[in-house]
């Protein structure tokens, strides 16, 4: 089983310094990066899909 999370991400707003460590923060954390698309504008704002196995 896994767990899933969105996260969203402004990349006109946030420098790709910070972009790594948030998502190197959330790697650290357990989850894996699955897939990264387009939100509404197309060109700034990002959708990260994750996923982290659930301890059972």
């Amino acid at each position: 089983m896994f767990e899933y999370k969105v996260e969203q991400i402004n990349t006109e707003k946030t420098k790709p310094a910070k972009v790594e460590a948030q998502l190197n923060a959330l790697g650290n954390d357990g989850w894996e990066l699955v897939a990264v698309t387009p939100d509404f504008d197309g060109e700034h704002i990002l959708k990260a899909f994750l996923k982290r196995p659930v301890a059972q």
